[in-house]
């Protein structure tokens, strides 16, 4: 399931629970590619709004009544940044391709690894399958989320997922975290 939206879209995929679940990701849309601004000044391309026109990817007319189009002066398309939360699951190596590539994948780690049978009883992940996932599918970090209230203190779980895949954190209520893009 996908749902297009202006920037971005919204993709479903079931995962392995109790109960029907859903992992969501967020994909920004491709983005222009970089503005090469000495090949625009070199095609008499003068400063100012015809420069935006450009990265919008509209041709222009200059002031002598050539033309230059965008791909003479942007480089080639820039992925957008992507965003992949996998909700309430067992460890589930089928959702590792809708994870790939992922800006930041957020999974939820119910358990440490010593309790890893009560996370297939219950359907849950632990935070080392968790960070096993991450690795598998590429993504760049990791954030566990949705651990169980038993952990008061947190440091083990990222331990045992950062030895998995080391860009690990353990979310928190209200946390941010910020995705920069790779250009």
């Amino acid at each position: 399931m996908v749902v297009r939206c202006d920037g971005f879209h919204v993709e479903a995929a079931p995962v392995n629970h109790s109960v029907p679940c859903l992992a969501f990701a967020v994909q920004e849309s491709v983005r222009p590619g970089k503005f090469d601004l000495d090949r625009a000044r070199e095609l008499g391309v003068p400063e100012g709004p015809l420069f935006g026109s450009l990265q919008k990817g509209e041709t222009v007319t200059l002031p002598d009544g050539g033309t230059v189009s965008p791909s003479d002066v942007l480089g080639p398309p820039r992925k957008g940044r992507r965003v992949v939360y996998c909700t309430d699951t067992v460890y589930h190596p089928p959702i590792i391709p809708f994870c790939r590539d992922a800006d930041l994948l957020i999974h939820e780690s119910m358990f440490a690894e010593d309790m890893k049978d009560e996370a297939r009883m219950r359907k849950h992940s632990t935070a080392a399958e968790a960070a096993g996932i991450a690795r598998a599918a590429g993504v760049r970090r990791l954030a566990l989320t949705h651990i169980s209230a038993r952990y008061l203190d947190t440091s083990d779980i990222q331990e045992q997922a950062r030895a998995v895949f080391p860009e690990t954190t353990v979310a928190r209520d209200l946390m941010e975290i910020e995705i920069p893009y790779i250009d």
